[in-house]
């Protein structure tokens, strides 16, 4: 079957997974959102994302079943318990929980084919001396804050898709 031509039943079942799969995985867009959530564009919600000390707009696309190779790695600030901004003392510089180690324009930016390392934050006065973090080395050097591969068990799934389309 050529798909260079795809008839109108081959787009509403398209349309209709990713439909299913955005409505499962809100939670996602909501996590990523964070204190800088805006739903000003056309009624879609846009979490955000540093990157390289720049705030970026994202949206969730899909869910990976496997890690994808390349990678992006993105790191999910939490206290344990849920996300980081999520906090009532959590300065108010630190928009997303949200930093990723990569950006469009960098060499090493493969399209927000995310891999989830979990960033907790065992001391948030340290944390709020030093907010925003804003760029994954950061986020590695604080010595305030654990990092290992895949979820806390809440936040956003181990691995997906989700471009920076802009900046906030």
């Amino acid at each position: 079957m050529d798909d260079s031509n795809p008839t109108r039943r081959s787009i509403v079942k398209t349309g209709a997974g990713l439909a299913v799969a955005a409505a499962g995985f809100g939670t996602v867009g909501s996590a990523a959102a964070g204190k800088g959530n805006d739903k000003s564009d056309n009624g879609k919600s846009f979490g955000r994302v540093y990157a390289n000390g720049e705030l970026w707009r994202t949206n969730v696309v899909n869910v990976l079943d496997d890690r994808p190779d390349p990678e992006d790695r993105i790191y999910f600030l939490h206290d344990g318990e849920k996300s980081l901004v999520a906090r009532d003392d959590v300065s108010d510089a630190q928009a997303s929980p949200f930093v990723s180690e990569a950006a469009p324009g960098d060499r090493d930016w493969n399209g927000g084919q995310w891999t989830h390392f979990s960033a907790e934050v065992t001391d948030v006065e340290a944390f709020n001396e030093d907010a925003p973090l804003t760029t994954a080395a950061a986020v590695l050097e604080a010595d305030y804050i654990e990092t290992e591969l895949n979820r806390p068990g809440f936040g956003p799934p181990n691995y997906f898709n989700c471009p920076l389309n802009g900046r906030a």
